[in-house]
């Protein structure tokens, strides 16, 4: 089973307004739209268990979970505060995966970590993000040994690659330095033959200040996004997070859905983009990116998003 194109980003397990809509609510909208991917983050064994127990049946048949699994370096209960390490990290990870791969047997996708690239344990990154010098060498191997120890952990429960894995964690934008560290085996002080991550797919996000991802303007040059992840490694590419900034207003909202769906769809034969999700269903606690309001009001993009997706 391939995982859906269409897709859309939620947050049950951080509470608020995903948790006390009615996720058949949450459903229907998505079928509205018509939408059929949801993705779902979870960082702890609990969260696997009610994802599994309570979500996804109340979803129903009609959407597919794409979930997002974090083992968070610095929530590992077993280093009693002390700072994680890359050996930490793996084993963490590779526990909650293998977990949740008990757990979520057969799911067609999982994507683990979540902008680890920006995380605000790192230093700054330091120009464009477009190569690895422009990251910080002392948490990189942290979030490299959390990767790892995810697809590993996976990988251990289902032997015959039934799921495919999204393990790169980028904020997107141009910080392709940090994938091309994480699939070289380079860390942020030149060093190489490091270990390498190996996923199945490439995550990428993307929201309307940063312009056109296939036209877009950094220190270092001019780039095409999906263009250089495919040249690079020829992977699948989901964008997990395509959305717009908060400060845009509702018809730069539509305007922006009206040319960025289409040119999503385009590039599945361009550049073998294999979904999108777009941030998101709702306004919470996060900001003001939802289709509807925290009042569940519909904004003028949510009819928008429906026009263009039926359209395709």
């Amino acid at each position: 089973m391939a995982q859906p194109f269409f897709g859309m980003n939620g947050h049950y397990m951080q509470g608020g307004i995903y948790e006390s809509v009615a996720l058949a609510t949450q459903a229907a909208a998505l079928a509205d739209l018509g939408v059929r991917t949801y993705r779902q983050d979870v960082w702890i064994p609990s969260q696997v268990d009610l994802l599994v127990s309570t979500v996804i049946p109340a979803l129903g048949p009609n959407v597919t979970v794409l979930p997002m699994i974090e083992a968070y370096p610095w929530n590992d209960p077993s280093l009693n505060g002390q700072p994680p390490t890359e050996a930490s990290a793996y084993a963490y990870a590779y526990s909650l995966a293998a977990y949740a791969a008990t757990k979520l047997a057969g799911i067609p996708m999982a994507e683990f970590g979540n902008e680890e690239d920006i995380d605000t344990h790192n230093a700054p990154v330091v120009g464009d993000g477009v190569s690895i010098s422009n990251f910080d060498n002392a948490t990189f191997p942290i979030w490299r040994g959390s990767l790892r120890g995810s697809l590993d952990g996976w990988r251990s429960v289902d032997t015959g690659h039934v799921t495919k894995l999204i393990a790169n964690a980028t904020s997107g934008g141009l910080h392709f330095g940090f994938l091309d560290g994480l699939m070289t085996g380079t860390q942020p002080d030149g060093s190489t033959g490091h270990p390498r991550i190996t996923p199945d797919v490439l995550q990428w996000h993307w929201y309307s200040n940063g312009g056109d991802f296939e036209n877009v303007t950094g220190t270092t040059g001019t780039y095409n996004v999906p263009a250089r992840l495919k040249s690079s490694y020829n992977l699948p590419i989901v964008f997990t997070e395509i959305g717009v900034g908060q400060n845009n207003t509702e018809a730069q909202a539509q305007a922006y859905i009206a040319k960025t769906i289409p040119e999503l769809v385009a590039a599945k034969s361009t550049y073998n983009v294999i979904g999108f999700n777009w941030y998101e269903l709702y306004d919470d606690q996060s900001g003001t990116f939802g289709l509807l309001t925290g009042s569940q009001v519909q904004k003028p993009r949510y009819a928008t998003l429906k026009s263009v997706i039926a359209a395709q």
